[in-house]
């Protein structure tokens, strides 16, 4: 090859190419690592990476005159190992990206399940109507468990005329469940949603304590 055409056109062309290409292998390397070891471990693996740039980068800052074949031996080592470790990965294939998300929404679900208690009066409101689709008839004059299930898209609670204050005893969010208590005196005790509009739409009714 020319000396001349090596020096004014393969070299400036070639070297930026080939730093590119080194990049993108050593981040794809790193993907594949990160992608395939569990995400607590791919955090941990991708602060050691860094640290690793950041003692190279201030290794060179500190020594200027570092010999070229030291900071080339310490830049092959870093970028062989996570070549290296990445084909590994790759060929081990991608970690469930989201099976924490799943297992996690399953014990939500459990834990919602099991939030209503036995024996509670319980209140559902579903869709998009501004009524409950399923309430107690009846209720024993005392203290009382009380347990709004919201499977609705919108906030809803279940309050009783002049007891707690005209509060809600329990109000949940859509798709959640809340549980309170209130004590209820013998007779006929009407209840409602307190959420501005919704009973004037429908949404109350009538408890018989006995």
């Amino acid at each position: 090859m020319n000396p001349e055409f090596r020096q004014r056109v393969f070299t400036p062309v070639m070297l930026p190419l080939t730093a590119l290409g080194a990049i993108l292998a050593f981040a794809f390397g790193l993907s594949r690592v990160l992608l395939a070891v569990p995400e607590a471990i791919s955090t941990i693996t991708a602060i050691a990476v860094a640290l690793y740039v950041l003692l190279v980068a201030s290794m060179v800052a500190a020594r200027p005159r570092i010999s070229s074949r030291a900071l080339g031996v310490g830049l092959v080592l870093g970028f062989a190992g996570v070549i290296g470790a990445g084909a590994v990965a790759a060929s081990a294939g991608m970690r469930e990206l989201h099976e924490e998300e799943a297992a996690a929404a399953g014990e939500g679900e459990g834990e919602a399940a099991a939030e209503v208690p036995e024996g509670a009066l319980v209140w559902t409101a579903e869709g998009s109507s501004l009524e409950y689709s399923d309430v107690p008839a009846t209720a024993t004059a005392g203290e009382v468990q009380v347990a709004m299930v919201n499977d609705s898209g919108l906030l809803h609670n279940v309050t009783f005329e002049g007891v707690n204050g005209d509060q809600p005893v329990a109000e949940a969010a859509a798709g959640e469940t809340d549980v309170g208590s209130a004590t209820l005196e013998a007779g006929t005790v009407a209840y409602y949603c307190s959420v501005p509009g919704h009973r004037e739409a429908g949404m109350e009714g009538e408890l018989e304590v006995g």
